[in-house]
């Protein structure tokens, strides 16, 4: 079984507190954090075939979208990079994380939306096993 950004949900719900989380693109309250899959991960495949290789990456991008204040909404974004920021050894959806490699070194500035919420974006990509 692959790991969902479901399962990625669930996990974070236990480390950071969020009136709203998301999966995709619906509708935000102005206090919300949602995921998508992204791209940008090079598959890997051990010499050996798939029966060699034992870890997989799943690349997401985080976007904590958090109210009008953009001191309050930055120390959020801050928050939820931290969350995954140099750890491992947990398990998401039934399966090891070896690393999060964070594809940003910070969390990402993208400005408000159209209601004047601040926006941060989080690339990351997590390492975890087959």
């Amino acid at each position: 079984m692959t790991m969902t950004l479901g399962d990625v949900v669930n996990w974070l719900e236990t480390a950071i507190d969020s009136p709203y989380w998301y999966i995709g693109q619906i509708g935000k309250p102005d206090k919300s954090i949602g995921l998508y899959n992204t791209t940008g991960a090079q598959s890997r495949l051990a010499v050996g075939g798939l029966d060699a290789t034992g870890y997989v990456i799943k690349p997401i991008s985080i976007l904590v979208h958090w109210g009008r204040n953009a001191d309050v909404a930055e120390r959020k974004a801050q928050e939820v990079y931290n969350a995954f920021f140099g750890v491992s050894g947990i398990e998401i959806g039934g399966k090891r994380v070896s690393q999060f490699h964070m594809v940003t070194p910070q969390p990402v500035n993208v400005g408000t939306d159209s209601e004047g919420v601040f926006e941060y974006v989080i690339e990351v990509h997590i390492y975890h096993e087959r």
